[in-house]
């Protein structure tokens, strides 16, 4: 009887050859896949130093760290985005320590990036993580689009476009873990200095069309009641009424003019005003604040000299009726 040999060998081939199959397909999904994203944004007018950048790597690192990271493997890239479209990156915090200080060009947008790997003990899966904080400087943004925008944009229509100063982004898979760093990243925005605006600026801001309309409509009124009260008849006969409606007219058309001249210098000063929120890290960054700041000091005199002006107006419509009467007694 001849023996019957059963040959295994290719069960065993594509028994093996299912198992890496599928070990490739679930590595490919994995490394695929669109992790869950949460991101937060601030407009708070934050005043940022390398120290305080320096004190947010390691608050980053440190939260990173506590979540006991595959083999502490955190990769990191710093991106650095300078006006005139200069972009410097780095591969370690180090790197960019060391070179901060070079560029002439103001400093528009940092971006750190952080990505690192968790084993989650529980289900045995890898959970991956990507952490970006980004900080803007409103300052540089504001100057590039000045440069690149067309002449008649109003330049308090520009500043208003500029308005985010730091983001922070992190994909996940687990979201109480993402969590920790949105609050790592609050705490460090209240950490940090901030600009003090004048009192009520905003408020001005989102009224000034209204102060040219309505300051006219004023001092238009004040003339009028005033000068209507001061009118004696027994003087402005009905030889001199001609005289006095043209001389009148001429005062309201003049007082009119120089009103909205002062007006329209305070709406313009209110709407220029920026609320300073900058990167400091390089030569360009400071000069660049200094110049804003200088702004900033123009806009409050002007506003300053233009209300003077027009109180100045004000008070001069009562005496209006006076002025106008000197003129029609005048001899001839």
């Amino acid at each position: 009887m001849n023996d019957v040999v059963h040959d295994n060998s290719e069960i065993n081939i594509i028994e093996h050859n299912d198992a890496q199959l599928d070990l490739y397909f679930k590595i490919h999904e994995k490394a695929n896949s669109k992790n869950e994203e949460i991101s937060k944004s601030y407009k708070n007018n934050i005043l940022v130093k390398f120290s305080d950048i320096k004190e947010l790597h390691y608050k980053t690192v440190q939260s990173i760290t506590s979540l006991n990271p595959v083999k502490s493997n955190i990769g990191i890239r710093i991106a650095v985005s300078h006006n005139e479209g200069e972009t410097d990156k780095f591969n370690s915090f180090e790197d960019f320590e060391r070179h901060h200080v070079t560029s002439p060009n103001p400093t528009s947008n940092l971006r750190m990036l952080y990505t690192f790997a968790v084993y989650d003990n529980e289900s045995g899966v890898f959970e991956n993580f990507k952490v970006i904080n980004q900080i803007r400087s409103r300052v540089a943004e504001l100057e590039q689009a000045e440069k690149e925008a067309p002449p008649f944009i109003p330049q308090a229509f520009i500043a208003s476009l500029v308005t985010i100063t730091a983001k922070i982004t992190i994909e996940y898979d687990d979201y109480v873990k993402a969590r920790h760093f949105t609050a790592m990243f609050d705490e460090w925005i209240r950490g940090c200095d901030e600009s003090n605006n004048v009192k009520g600026i905003n408020f001005l801001k989102r009224n000034s069309h209204l102060i040219t309309k309505f300051g006219k409509l004023t001092i238009y009124a004040m003339l009028a009641i005033f000068t209507s009260k001061a009118i004696d008849a027994n003087i402005i006969t009905s030889a001199l009424t001609v005289k006095f409606v043209v001389i009148y007219a001429s005062v309201f058309v003049i007082f009119g003019n120089v009103v909205e001249l002062f007006l329209r210098k305070i709406e313009s000063s209110i709407d220029g005003y920026l609320a300073l929120s900058y990167l400091n890290i390089n030569k360009g960054d400071a000069k660049l604040i200094k110049e804003y700041s200088g702004r900033n000091k123009s806009s409050i005199f002007t506003i300053f000299i233009g209300s003077v002006g027009t109180i100045f107006i004000g008070l001069l419509t009562c005496a209006v009726y006076d002025i106008i009467k000197w003129f029609i007694l005048l001899p001839s």
